[in-house]
């Protein structure tokens, strides 16, 4: 029986289950009907390579670990739904969890409508494997597989199957930098801010969805152009938009402290931006406006920019608090999970900037793709995650939420406004 470690990350995920799903989640849509026999061939030769894609979690009370399997069929590789192809559709397969005890972390299905003559490669994966860059980088290895495939049958797809470990965030470090980094001891997530979105308890009638709203890329392209013109970057202008739309929500007044934290990806240190496996490899920034968000747009730009000029000055952002989780999951894990819940405080409001996506990272022979977008884990009440991708140029956003229907349109309604918002910013009219 194989056995892999369970690394720092992959315990993590497990015991903040309690916070969300654990599943990322993506949607890829294809002119045409994509070939299911090649598609399953792809998926298999690529997951062959990738141990922990067909492993077992073992939650052992001493030490973690994953159990390999290898007594998986090519069916259960790919799924095939003959029917409608619609976001609601979608939303019913990616809302579908994987059991981390299961022998496959990932499931993988093929939508197809021969009316319409689309289909869509809908995948769910466990978040213990993987994060949301690397499943990216997964999804664009099935394509290029699958593109081997249709030129020659034997094809051995090239699949990165080096370490998960997290302490390759240190490797290309300068030596002074890697000795600081070993010693932030800080807990970042440690906040006296507690504004949170206006959910009720968790309840029965609670169900997962997925709430998605776009940006064209005319209207993109614009607001990269005046928050070029105006000093500020994307991810500035995403977070006051946020704040904003958050503070209608809720209720806040101007001078309400509120709080939004980034997820961070920490191949930003790599020489190459690339783990050496599949893994996670992440961190937070936390966005703290103790006075508010103003009583304008503007202002509560300027307070972004303030708040995160620290942040973007630090040569080790993201690296504070690591080496004081790592020491944590030194103890049994029992204790280590009881250390864990103590001392880290779940953001309520987070985001995370996906990645920039491009269709020809996704073309299939005689199937050009003509959308993708990848999201979060499925938040539990009272935590809620917006999640960005772009694809050629448009953007869309995401909010990955189990609530009630009635709250599901309150969801909705921020989601619409924060994307109002950019919009009126990329026409110049606030």
């Amino acid at each position: 029986m194989k056995k892999l470690n369970a690394e720092m990350w992959d315990k993590v995920q497990y015991i903040f289950r309690n916070y969300y799903d654990g599943m990322i989640h993506c949607a890829v849509v294809y002119e045409g009907i994509v070939d299911q026999a090649v598609m399953r061939k792809a998926i298999r030769r690529v997951v062959d390579k990738i141990d922990v894609l067909h492993s077992s979690f073992i939650a052992g009370a001493i030490k973690p670990y994953w159990v390999v399997n290898d007594n998986y069929t090519d069916e259960e590789m790919l799924y095939v739904h003959d029917g409608e192809v619609s976001h609601e559709a979608m939303e019913r397969i990616l809302t579908n969890r994987v059991d981390y005890r299961g022998k496959l972390q990932f499931k993988a299905t093929l939508l197809r409508n021969e009316e319409r003559q689309r289909s869509v490669l809908c995948l769910v994966i466990n978040h213990i494997c993987l994060d949301g860059r690397d499943f990216i980088a997964l999804v664009k290895t099935i394509v290029e597989a699958y593109r081997g495939i249709c030129a020659d049958p034997d094809f051995d797809p090239v699949v990165k199957c080096g370490s998960r470990s997290a302490k390759q965030i240190y490797r290309d470090l300068p030596e002074e930098l890697r000795k600081k980094a070993r010693i932030l001891y800080r807990n970042v997530s440690r906040t006296n801010i507690k504004n949170a979105f206006p959910f009720g308890e968790q309840c029965d009638d609670d169900k997962p969805h997925i709430v998605r709203a776009t940006l064209s890329a005319d209207k993109m392209s614009a607001l990269k152009a005046r928050g070029k013109a105006d000093g500020y970057t994307v991810n500035d202008i995403y977070l006051a938009a946020y704040f904003t739309a958050a503070a209608k929500a809720c209720g806040f007044k101007p001078d309400t402290p509120c709080e939004i934290t980034s997820m961070l990806d920490m191949r930003r240190y790599l020489n190459d931006h690339e783990t050496e496996g599949f893994t996670n490899l992440t961190s937070y920034m936390p966005c703290k406006l103790a006075g508010g968000v103003g009583n304008s747009f503007r202002e509560t730009l300027e307070h972004v920019a303030e708040a995160l000029a620290p942040h973007k000055s630090n040569p080790l952002l993201g690296m504070a608090g690591l080496p004081l989780m790592k020491f944590g999951l030194t103890f049994p894990f029992f204790i280590a999970t009881r250390l864990v819940k103590l001392g880290y405080s779940n953001p309520l409001f987070t985001m995370s900037n996906m990645g920039v996506l491009r269709s020809a990272d996704f073309d299939l022979p005689e199937h050009k793709s003509l959308d993708a977008f990848f999201t979060g884990t499925i938040k539990y009440k009272p935590y809620i995650q917006i999640a960005a991708t772009t694809f050629d140029g448009a953007a869309t956003f995401t909010v990955c939420e189990k609530c009630t229907l009635e709250e599901k349109q309150a969801v909705r309604g921020f989601l619409d406004h924060f994307v109002a918002v950019l919009g009126d910013y990329a026409d110049g009219k606030i």
